[in-house]
């Protein structure tokens, strides 16, 4: 796996690539959908939201999908359908070969992009509660495997939320790369509590995988943030296509 910058400008994705975009939807970036682009369902969707500002965020979310989609496809972003998998994974319908996998948490919405080959991507927040460590080893428990508990015992307390949250990115990451969600259970998924530096890789999956195995690599995310991407396949470049500040 290599990782490199990417042009924003330039969206031709090659089958070895897989690109990553972020983009921050807390107050002062929320757009309107004037261009019309939303469906109904969409709209719908955005007048559940009991407050106006997740209601905004919804929709930001939508248009930076829509918008950076269409880029690829060369079709109008307001034309773009979308289908969920079996366990709700959604899909471009003609996506000539493009896949995807979208993650949000608290201000930032991360995306993943890639040609022929599964992808999932997953941001999370460092959230108080996570500081508790009662709380932090209920939820160990709970979605780490017995080796990947052992491990995060041995982490320094002063990091060991951090460290948590990054396994359970990866976790996550790759869960929704499989397309299955939480169908199948996290700790029924090995991905390791070592090796958490930015950028760093490990094949993980295995047979899960029709290709044999996937990488996950480790991202650098936003202050107070924790990211992780996971591809099925090996030898894909990482291109992140602009940066998350």
């Amino acid at each position: 796996m290599k990782t490199r910058a990417h042009e924003e400008t330039g969206l031709r994705l090659e089958s070895h690539e897989v690109h990553l975009w972020w983009r921050r939807v807390d107050r002062g970036h929320f757009l309107d959908d004037t261009q019309g682009w939303l469906s109904d369902d969409e709209r719908r969707r955005s007048e559940r939201f009991r407050r106006e500002e997740d209601a905004l965020a919804f929709v930001a979310r939508r248009l930076f999908l829509r918008g950076t989609l269409a880029r690829y496809v060369g079709r109008p972003p307001g034309e773009l359908e979308f289908v969920a998998g079996p366990h709700g994974k959604p899909a471009l319908v003609e996506a000539g070969g493009i896949e995807f996998n979208l993650s949000c948490s608290g201000a930032w919405t991360l995306l993943g992009v890639a040609r022929d080959r599964a992808v999932g991507v997953d941001v999370e927040r460092l959230e108080p509660r996570l500081a508790d460590a009662e709380e932090l080893s209920r939820l160990a428990q709970r979605v780490l495997t017995a080796d990947e508990q052992a491990e995060l015992e041995a982490v320094p307390a002063a990091t060991r939320a951090q460290a948590f949250l990054q396994v359970w990115a990866r976790k996550e990451a790759l869960l929704k790369a499989l397309g299955t969600g939480l169908s199948l259970a996290p700790e029924r998924v090995e991905v390791g509590v070592a090796g958490l530096g930015p950028l760093s890789s490990r094949s993980v999956g295995g047979e899960l995988f029709a290709r044999g195995g996937a990488e996950l690599v480790d991202l650098l995310a936003p202050s107070g943030y924790v990211a992780s991407v996971v591809a099925e396949g090996a030898r894909w470049e990482l291109a992140v296509c602009n940066r998350a500040a």
